[in-house]
This record gives C-alpha cells, sequence and structure tokens, in this order.
C-alpha cells in the first residue's frame, strides 16, 4: 500500500471525495497524511518488527580509538542495537556504570566489551585498531512518508507486498481523526484503536511464534538436567536419584 492509497482509504472512511480534498471544509490532505504518519509510527513502534531490522557498517578511525567510542547511528533507533562487532567479532554488551567500573580497575583487559550513553557507543579500546570494521545491528527508525509512492511499512519492498498491518494504520489514522478537535467522537475513536492493536497484535503474535523457534547455534532448544545420574552401562550405582529393584 503506497502512501496515497492509505490517504484514500483514510477519506472513504472519513466520508470524503478524496478526488475533491482540496474543497473539503474538515480535512485537508496534509491531515489526511498526518494521521498516516503519525499511525505508521506508533505501529513501527509496537514491536521489533522484522522488516525494521537495519545494520550499518563503517570503519574505525584513530580518533573514534582515542575517544574510546564511536557516534549512534542517526538511523537506528535508541538502546536497540543487539548485535556489535570489530573486525568481525562479536562484543557484549554492559551497563555503561559497569562497564566505566571495570575497565578503571582492569585497565589493559582485552574482553569485547561495549556499552552505550547518550547515543554513543563505547568500546574497549584496547583490541581494537585503525581500519577494523565496525558491524552494527538494530531496529530503524521509521521514514515519514512524504511522496505519493512511498510505502506504508507492511509493504516493505513493494505495494503489491502488503500485510494485514497496513489496514490497522489506516484504522488507526481513522482513530485518530474521529478523536480530533475536527470530529469529536472520542468513544468510536476508542474503538477503532482498539481495532488497529488487535490487527498489530495478531502480527506480532505470528512473529514471536516465527521467533521462538529460533535457536543459538551454541545453545541446545532444551537443557534437561540428568535427574537420575545416569552411568554408561546401566543403572546408576549413586543413591543419589538411583532405585532398587
Amino acid at each position: 500500500m503506497t502512501f496515497l492509497e492509505a490517504k484514500q482509504e483514510l477519506a472513504r472512511k472519513l466520508d470524503i471525495d478524496y478526488a475533491d480534498i482540496a474543497n473539503n471544509d474538515v480535512f485537508s490532505d496534509a491531515d489526511l497524511g498526518g494521521y498516516i504518519n503519525t499511525a505508521c509510527f506508533l505501529a513501527w513502534d509496537f514491536t521489533s518488527w522484522d522488516f525494521a531490522e537495519h545494520s550499518k557498517t563503517a570503519t574505525l578511525l584513530t580518533a573514534d580509538i582515542t575517544r574510546g567510542y564511536v557516534s549512534y547511528p542517526t538511523d537506528i533507533q535508541p538502546s536497540s542495537i543487539y548485535y556489535f562487532a570489530i573486525d568481525g567479532k562479536e562484543y557484549h554488551k554492559k551497563n555503561f556504570n559497569g562497564y566505566k567500573r571495570y575497565f578503571q580497575t582492569n585497565a589493559t583487559a582485552q574482553d569485547r566489551y561495549w556499552a552505550e550513553f547518550k547515543r554513543l557507543i563505547f568500546f574497549n579500546t584496547n583490541i581494537a585498531q585503525e581500519g577494523m570494521s565496525i558491524d552494527i545491528y538494530g531496529k530503524r527508525n521509521f521514514q515519514e512518508l512524504s511522496a505519493d509512492a512511498d510505502l506504508l511499512p507492511f509493504s516493505p519492498d513493494t505495494d503489491s507486498q502488503s500485510f494485514s498491518g497496513n489496514s490497522g494504520v489506516v484504522i488507526l489514522a481513522y482513530a485518530q481523526a474521529l478523536s480530533s478537535e475536527k470530529k469529536m467522537n472520542a468513544t468510536q475513536g476508542a474503538v477503532e484503536e482498539k481495532r488497529a492493536y488487535g490487527i498489530f497484535g495478531v502480527l506480532k503474535s505470528q512473529l514471536d511464534l516465527g521467533r521462538a523457534t529460533e535457536q543459538p547455534k551454541e545453545t541446545p532448544m532444551f537443557e534437561v538436567p540428568d535427574f537420575f545420574r545416569s552411568q554408561k552401562g546401566g543403572r546408576s550405582s549413586s543413591p543419589t536419584g538411583g532405585f532398587s529393584i
């Protein structure tokens, strides 16, 4: 679904002739676009959608090592980074205060640790060198729609690729319009808002279900303790967890 299609659908819900929107006494084209953009923003922030995943690659500079940090990418949401690597090696995120305390008492430590503070990414400079690559994975910021052909979030690649989330966006935009000073129908607005978030909730459940099947390579799917302390060759000879027959 495109930005234009979303505005046209919203106009239909408001019983407006979009083709004659310039002469409408209540809503302007900018009003409809504003409602759609706000709804997109709220939908974007509802959860960590797969289409919002983003990555950045850069090269480490001497100045970065001297400062001990690199700036947060402007197009990645704060605190959304889930993977940070230098020279192809993953660094593990730590609480900023703990990070600072650790390196104050372990100034030459070789641990691959990083922390963030005020949109700055601090990293262990003891093992970093100029020219090394930096890889960052996180959640992209929502880019406001402006051109008629701009795609809604739930059409991540093409106009023909569309999910029910786009309908949720239009319904949420409709809820805002109803609750606005122009319509002053907050009661129905609340009903439509609930419908919209219900759609997002169903999609989130499907996404969560798919992610639940993912398994880190080094972690077994199920950790099953050996309650009976089995030993090779038969029953356990240990009295703990052993049974006599």
